[in-house]
């Protein structure tokens, strides 16, 4: 049986996502921004803190990353770092626990901040499983 005109271009664009997909999931561990460190830090601060605490983090005076965002993207983050899913995964170790960590930044080669931490790559995956899903 032939596919009529719009089930033949549902198909392909089905498959072009899914192509695409695939594409920028090999290339996670690729690269690392400073976007990166901010994603992680607003992640850390949902799950740890209050609301009213949100904006006002500042481990040990050196969180460079908590007033410039505005507040959908924090509720985004919290809905990130606070489900039933991310326990799971930290609960079953598919998450490393300092992805979620309060930590105070440092200063990188460049000059430019980014977090004191070695980040593992299951939490670079989830990070950016976040963006691609």
């Amino acid at each position: 049986m032939a596919m009529d005109g719009s089930a033949q271009c549902v198909k392909s664009v089905f498959l072009a996502f899914l192509l695409l997909s695939s594409i920028k999931w090999l290339l996670v561990p690729t690269y690392r921004s400073t976007d990166f460190d901010v994603h992680r830090n607003w992640l850390a601060i949902t799950h740890h803190l209050p609301l009213a605490e949100w904006y006002f983090d500042d481990v040990n005076g050196t969180t460079v990353h908590t007033l410039d965002y505005p507040p959908l993207f924090a509720f985004f983050e919290a809905a990130l770092s606070n489900n039933a899913v991310t326990t799971s995964l930290l609960n079953n170790g598919l998450l490393d626990e300092r992805c979620l960590e309060l930590l105070p930044d440092s200063i990188d080669d460049d000059g430019g901040p980014t977090t004191a931490t070695s980040t593992s790559d299951r939490c670079v995956r989830f990070q950016r499983a976040t963006v691609i899903l």
